[in-house]
């Protein structure tokens, strides 16, 4: 006994519809990601009695405050190239216009299929600048101080001694606010004693172990003696900042302003002037196409997929004039854009694999 199966196969409808798929080709930005750190100086209410007193000159004298650039790290980051946004349209045969593209929409290949890709978003970190507002070290914010004192008023009582009264002077004990001077003199004591007890502990004239105690015990001393120091000598506040900024080269030899800086204010508006000037310049620009782009002749125009041909230079971070730092790197914007025509991709059956943060061709092959 045989089986039959009769199979039917129904003629595929032609697709009129146009399909427009868009993407766009990237360039390269350049995060600037600078560290500074912010220094306060702080004058001591007695700054102008430590000569006298501890026979030292304070450094620091009036408040004022100073920025220093610690480092700048420079990370490339591919975004899209508003000036190179493309859009390609097809009906009937949909097989020639495949595209695969990453996830920015830059194109990653055509008539390749699915494409492994990393998606790796950029961590981003504020952090909170809260500038030090005070103007002089705060004596009452010492863990040692006590801002009164005692004080003795004279008292006399009576008593009968041995059948005989006698006058006996009987203090009241109150207690006032210590004036600047009761604190100078205090301050200038404190110093003097913690520095006797500090060589009375190194040199084992009591009876304090050695050991991990000794050492908690010194650094205490440390503690106290910089604090009461404070006062004559002043102090500075240290705080870390960070600031990023997001440069595009455009032109060859045309500095990029990133940012400008100044020593007493750290990032200044960049209609500053008088700030020093950060920028980003690119020059010894090599385009591998240059040449044959000079010698070509017209052709009309025709409908292709559109990629890069990047270029290489010399980035360079220059302060003001002066060369920081110089690295060699692919400026994608700064290449030539070439046209794939799409009509040899179908008829040859070609798959394209394209560099999606260069916008330039990986592979030519054939299916």
């Amino acid at each position: 006994m045989g089986i039959y199966v009769s199979l039917f196969a129904q003629k595929r409808k032609e697709i009129s519809t146009p399909v427009t798929v868009d993407y766009c080709l990237p360039k390269v930005s350049y995060l600037l990601k600078v560290k500074m750190e912010y220094t306060k100086f702080i004058p001591g209410p007695f700054q102008q009695y430590a000569e006298k007193e501890l026979g030292v000159k304070p450094e620091i004298t009036t408040p004022r405050e100073q920025w220093d650039i610690i480092s700048i790290n420079i990370e490339p980051r591919y975004v899209a190239d508003e000036s190179a946004s493309y859009s390609l349209s097809a009906s009937g045969d949909y097989n020639p216009v495949l595209l695969s593209l990453s996830p920015e929409g830059f194109l990653a290949g055509v008539g390749a299929g699915p494409l492994a890709m990393k998606v790796a978003d950029p961590e981003v970190t504020y952090k909170a600048f809260k500038r030090d507002v005070q103007d002089e070290v705060d004596i009452t914010a010492l863990n040692t101080y006590n801002p009164l004192k005692e004080v003795l008023d004279t008292n006399y009582t009576y008593q009968e001694i041995d059948g005989v009264m006698k006058k006996i002077w009987d203090p009241i004990i109150r207690y006032t606010s210590k004036t600047e001077s009761d604190v100078m003199n205090e301050a200038v004591k404190e110093i003097f004693r913690i520095r006797s007890e500090r060589v009375r502990l190194i040199a084992a004239e009591n009876e304090v172990a050695d050991g991990k105690s000794l050492e908690v015990i010194l650094k205490e001393f440390d503690r106290m003696e910089k604090d009461y120091l404070s006062l004559f000598m002043g102090k500075s506040v240290h705080q870390l900042v960070e600031r990023s900024f997001l440069v595009s080269p455009e032109k060859e030899n045309t500095p990029v302003l990133a940012f400008r800086f100044s020593e007493t204010e750290g990032i200044a508006a960049k209609k500053n002037v008088s700030a020093t000037a950060y920028s980003l310049v690119v020059e010894n620009l090599f385009i591998p196409y240059k040449k044959a782009e000079e010698t070509a002749t017209a052709v009309s125009p025709v409908v292709g997929i559109q990629y890069r041909i990047p270029a290489v230079g010399d980035v360079k971070l220059i302060r003001a004039n002066e060369e920081l730092q110089r690295f060699r790197a692919v400026i994608p914007q700064l290449g030539v854009i070439k046209t794939f025509p799409v009509d040899v991709i179908g008829n040859e059956g070609l798959i394209l694999e394209f560099y999606p943060e260069y916008g330039s061709l990986k592979s030519v092959s054939r299916k």
